[in-house]
């Protein structure tokens, strides 16, 4: 009989791999097989600016010691990798029930029988035993560990792609807060060299009114355009230390001031790799992997919901020694091993054991329009940032003619004011206009620097490639 146990436990065994519930995974068909929107489709490369060390696209030393520092301290970015940890450690305890538990133990008692009926039972007793334990195992017959252990291995990859996608943020936060400081710094710079300009036209104007060269509303029109001035500088120092608070922060420091680097004029951030095919995102977005593992992790979800209807087959099984003394335990024990199979059935459970099959399968589907959205999402970035790379260009090239004809005009115009063939009148406005030219100018310049960010974060740059485990195959 025992023969006969002992083959039916391992019969078992071997019918493992070729048993397994729920469906086995593969990846949805998407439309990313082409060339991005508003991209160069004469040709592909091997290298996309998406491909790039963030190194090689940030060259500020500045902003490069800034993206350093937060990646080593931000607090985001440690809690990302505390959840891989967890995720690690969750995945190591649904591995190991793949494996017998096991334990040892001994036991012993002393005691005193008394029988009435029959007094020559009566009398001291003890008795001893140690024992080698497999405690109840459940045979993955149909899978149901497997699904899980693939599943825990999904959310460990998912939350490694979780932590790239905040490097990736991070990298991209910070580069796009640096230049909007030093954009803020280049407007700064304009509305005092305006303001120093217009103090200076104020003390003119206010001597030739003295003179009875000019009216007083020409004296009040210049003493509003210093107060603009000065306005304006007030704002833009307000927003200087709003955003050196926030480079703070993403540094994980306290609010603090900001070393400079390059002026605005001379960040060299430029697109130098095509952009690629679309297809390529699904390799370097985490968040489009993320989701991917998270499809992955709900379909083997599935086969765990299934096996749950099936028979449950378990294994119990020791092997030891015991005596009636403490002395023949170990100079001349009674030996024993016992193997115990279980079967068990659910029968009737009120119907939550289907009902999870479908809420798995509905999990399942849900996580599959999430992961087809991620891709969708992923290609419309690529083509914003595409238009805005293009399109930044002509603006702050079309800005700067204006800023060129705005000082040409108002220099004419000053000289015609001095000469008497003008009124004063249109040298405010035109001073005005100057003013407003130039800050477009500059903020046209940061839009420029800013869509090279997106489109870098878009195609998936940011975060160290080199952290990517080799492929896995989740049925291991």
């Amino acid at each position: 009989m025992n023969s006969h146990l002992l083959k039916a436990s391992l019969s078992s065994v071997l019918l493992l791999s070729s048993c397994m519930s729920g469906p086995n995974y593969s990846r949805p068909d998407t439309a990313a097989n082409s060339f991005f929107r508003f991209g160069n489709s004469s040709g592909s490369s091997d290298k996309t600016f998406g491909d790039l060390d963030w190194r090689s696209v940030y060259r500020d030393s500045a902003l490069r010691d800034l993206i350093e520092e937060g990646l080593a301290n931000n607090q985001d970015r440690k809690a990302a990798a505390a959840r891989v940890i967890q995720a690690q450690a969750n995945l190591t305890a649904v591995r190991s029930r793949l494996v017998p538990t096991v334990g040892v133990g001994y036991g012993g008692e002393v005691g005193d029988i008394t029988n009435k009926v029959n007094p020559a039972l009566s009398g001291d007793y003890e008795s001893h035993g140690a024992a080698l334990t497999m405690f109840e195992y459940e045979v993955d017959f149909w899978g149901k560990i497997r699904r899980s252990n693939e599943a825990a291995k999904a959310q460990l990859l998912a939350s490694e792609e979780g932590e790239r996608l905040v490097q990736q943020g991070l990298i991209a936060g910070i580069a796009t807060a640096y230049l909007t400081l030093r954009e803020q710094d280049e407007e700064l710079a304009i509305s005092q060299r305006t303001l120093k300009a217009r103090q200076e036209s104020l003390s003119l104007i206010s001597a030739r009114e003295k003179g009875g060269q000019s009216a007083l509303p020409d004296v009040k029109q210049a003493d509003v355009l210093v107060a603009e001035a000065d306005a304006a500088i007030q704002q833009i120092e307000k927003q200087i230390a709003q955003l050196e608070n926030l480079l703070s922060a993403l540094c994980g420091r306290a609010p603090s001031a900001i070393r400079r680097g390059r002026a605005i004029m001379d960040q060299g951030i430029v697109v130098s790799a095509p952009a690629g095919l679309q297809a390529g995102l699904l390799a370097r977005r985490p968040d489009v992997r993320l989701a991917e593992q998270q499809l992955v992790a709900a379909n083997a979800r599935i086969g765990v919901a299934q096996a749950e209807l099936l028979p449950r087959i378990s294994l119990t099984a020791s092997a030891g020694i015991s005596s009636n003394d403490f002395a023949d335990l170990v100079k001349n024990p009674n030996r024993y091993w016992k193997l115990g199979p279980t079967v068990s059935l659910p029968l009737f459970t009120g119907g939550r054991l289907r009902a999870g099959i479908v809420g798995s399968q509905a999990a399942r589907d849900e996580a599959e329009a999430n992961y087809r959205s991620s891709v969708l999402s992923a290609m419309r970035e690529v083509s914003d940032s595409l238009i805005a790379c293009s399109k930044n260009v002509g603006v702050r090239d079309a800005t700067g003619r204006v800023v060129d004809a705005r000082k040409i005009a108002l220099d004419l115009i000053e000289e015609t004011f001095v000469n008497g063939a003008a009124s004063y009148l249109e040298v405010l406005y035109n001073d005005q206009q100057l003013f407003g030219a130039e800050l477009k100018n500059s903020r046209a310049r940061l839009d420029v620097l800013l869509a090279v960010v997106d489109l870098y974060r878009a195609l998936g740059g940011g975060w160290d490639k080199s952290s990517v485990p080799a492929p896995i195959d989740p049925m291991k």
